[in-house]
């Protein structure tokens, strides 16, 4: 065992960013090759098999790797000595100062490693407030985050790690919404909702109404289907109001139905009345003035009135 002093010096090193075996060298004081912990990434490595150690005589050294590290990597080197007291004093027995130097720097070194470890702990600054920080009992912290009192700051069970992995999962969407209330998006679709607030608000005071045409659909899409002859409709407004005038005449005519259909029966011969009116006009005519005979259905001549023509025969 080789009697060095120990400085004081973080028992930690670590190398980002290197390639190669190294050496890479520690500035901490070791006792022996046993006192060093080697840490590649998260990986601890095993000496002789990994890598080797060559210390200098005040128990610094280095550390070559028996495989190059590539620029990813990440290599740590820390103090590992064991907790424990080998050598003991025996009553009467020799007192060396070799054996004491020994055992007070096995306790100065093992004081570094745990000040060491302390240090990349979660440590409560000197000045806070005293608080306890017992951790829950582990069925109450079971699936949950480390949560902290709002009012005392004491250790609490916090949200399930369920629900604050779906939290996590919409960060993005949380962030966006962030930047609209903020302004810094002036563009999103949500922010155009400030400029129509009124209208957002007239809407939210007939949602009754918005309820009732959404119930009524069908007869919308029925009502849009037959939009054409709705045109035809409105543009013929005008005779529409006029049948509507005369629907007193219409519903008359709607009662002698079968008259009008007789009539309809007969056009022809109508047709052929209309054609010959100025005969029928002239007959007429004549029978008001009694210048032709009536004959009866025997043949008989009745009110026989006789007319000349022009040259006086009968």
């Amino acid at each position: 065992m080789v009697d060095v002093l120990i400085s004081n010096v973080a028992r930690r090193v670590q190398f980002t960013g290197n390639t190669g075996t190294g050496p890479f060298a520690f500035t901490f004081n070791i006792l022996a090759d046993a006192d060093l912990i080697v840490i590649k990434n998260t990986t601890t490595l095993t000496i002789t098999t990994d890598y080797t150690i060559s210390t200098n005589a005040n128990g610094t050294g280095s550390v070559t790797m028996d495989s190059a590290l590539v620029a990813s990597d990440i290599l740590t080197i820390i103090g590992g000595r064991s907790l424990e007291r080998t050598t003991d004093f025996v009553t009467a027995g020799d007192l060396l100062a070799s054996s004491l130097n020994e055992q007070l720097d096995s306790l100065v070194i093992m004081a570094q490693q745990l000040d060491e470890k302390v240090g990349r702990a979660i440590i409560v600054n000197a000045g806070d407030e005293s608080v306890s920080l017992e951790m829950p009992t582990k069925d109450n912290r079971k699936g949950t985050v480390l949560a902290f009192n709002a009012t005392s700051g004491a250790p609490e069970a916090g949200p399930t790690i369920a629900d604050v992995s779906s939290i996590a999962a919409i960060t993005a969407d949380i962030a966006a919404l962030a930047d609209i209330e903020d302004g810094t998006v002036a563009t999103d679709a949500i922010s155009g909702l400030a400029a129509i607030k009124a209208n957002v608000t007239t809407v939210a005071g007939i949602s009754s109404n918005v309820t009732s045409v959404a119930g009524n659909t069908t007869n919308i899409n029925a009502v849009a289907a037959d939009a054409s002859d709705i045109g035809t409709v409105s543009s013929n407004i005008s005779n529409v109001n006029t049948l509507a005038g005369i629907s007193t005449s219409l519903a008359a005519c709607g009662s002698i139905s079968s008259d009008i259909t007789a009539v309809a029966n007969d056009a022809t011969d109508i047709g052929l009345v209309g054609a010959s009116i100025a005969n029928v006009n002239l007959v007429a005519s004549s029978l008001n003035s009694g210048a032709l005979t009536a004959i009866n259905d025997y043949g008989s001549v009745a009110n026989a009135v006789v007319t000349t023509n022009d040259y006086g025969s009968v």
